[in-house]
């Protein structure tokens, strides 16, 4: 049970979801909060465009996530709802900010680092925590269920870590300008508190409708956390990635998206791991989605790195690939289609 369950008691469905718009609202505000500090005490301190859009404005945007991992495991001893939450907010990511970009803001010039570095090195997270849940079986009785230790979930945050070193240690596509402004750092951090503060609050609304939503549906709290929480807590990143397109740093959006997701995978569901003391993922659910946002993640490369440009017409392939994600995933939740079964892993992994 949430906080806020225990605070107000049993409400209908209609009250929590409007609590949970509610959340979704304090949620924005807060990340932006978050966002706007966190890029002006990088400028006072000269800190690159390349560090900044790649690891700090990507952590910072990621809060809402971490903070959904950590509110699953802590208080509702679900991971199942973080754990779709950050899996969908890759494909989310991945898929929508890149077309939003380009189709706002024009063709996007991608180079050399964010596609050979950023990309290259998210594929391989990708392919890691696959690597995690495959091993998490030999622990169990059958194939049902994958138990991800805490010496395992320690293994990914050292994967993010060596991703850490190679940002800062080397060259980005985004502008490696620094620049220095004057700002007022206590208050700044001030804000920055505040805006940590609100987000947890909104992500704890956003959490308890997606639990009634999945009781009310009777469908896998996984796959509501997947398309619709997942939706919600990303729309900051989007809006962060929009404006960067409009600003003129849509190669540094592009970068972001990259390290918001590797912060997402790496680093946010690892500490959920270490959190709860090792967990439990459903192996025939993971495993697909994992693999269709390796595959999603591989186009969105090899689109990328031909020219090195994302045209406006390939942003509206990655909407519509994004959408046939979503009327899946719905789907499923729904119990129309049944794709993610045993049958169904057996042919795609062979």
């Amino acid at each position: 049970m949430t906080v806020l369950q225990e605070l107000i008691g049993d409400q209908s469905l209609v009250v929590w979801i409007v609590l949970g718009l509610i959340g979704f609202l304090l949620t924005w505000k807060g990340a932006n909060v978050i966002e706007s500090t966190t890029s002006k005490i990088s400028d006072h301190f000269g800190v690159s465009q390349a560090i900044q859009g790649g690891l700090i404005v990507a952590a910072a945007t990621s809060f809402p996530e971490l903070a959904i991992i950590v509110i699953s495991v802590v208080f509702l001893g679900d991971f199942g709802v973080g754990a779709g939450a950050l899996i969908g907010t890759a494909v989310f990511n991945i898929l929508v900010i890149p077309a939003a970009v380009s189709i706002t803001s024009g063709d996007t010039t991608t180079t050399q680092g964010i596609v050979y570095r950023d990309a290259i090195f998210y594929m391989v997270a990708v392919l890691a925590l696959f690597g995690v849940i495959a091993l998490g079986v030999l622990g169990t009785d059958g194939r049902e269920l994958a138990r991800i230790s805490p010496q395992m979930g320690v293994g990914l945050l050292v994967l993010y870590g060596v991703y850490v070193i190679l940002l800062a240690g080397g060259k980005s596509g985004a502008s490696d300008m620094k620049r220095t402004e004057s700002t007022n750092l206590p208050k700044q951090a001030g804000l920055f508190a505040a805006g940590l503060a609100v987000v947890l609050v909104g992500v704890e609304s956003m959490v308890t409708m997606t639990v009634q939503l999945s009781d009310a549906l009777g469908a896998p709290s996984f796959l509501v956390s997947v398309t619709v929480l997942s939706a919600m807590s990303s729309f900051p990143d989007l809006l962060v990635g929009v404006k960067m397109g409009k600003a003129g740093d849509k190669r540094a959006a592009v970068a972001n998206v990259f390290g918001t997701n590797t912060f997402n995978l790496v680093a946010a569901l690892p500490i959920g791991v270490i959190l709860a003391g090792g967990v439990s993922i459903g192996f025939l659910t993971s495993v697909p989605l994992l693999l269709f946002l390796f595959y999603t993640t591989l186009v969105v490369v090899v689109m990328a790195a031909t020219d090195f440009e994302i045209t406006t017409e390939e942003g509206y392939v990655f909407l519509a690939m994004y959408v046939i994600f979503i009327a899946w995933m719905t789907t499923e939740a729904l119990g129309i289609t049944a794709l993610l079964t045993e049958s169904t892993l057996r042919t795609i992994v062979g």
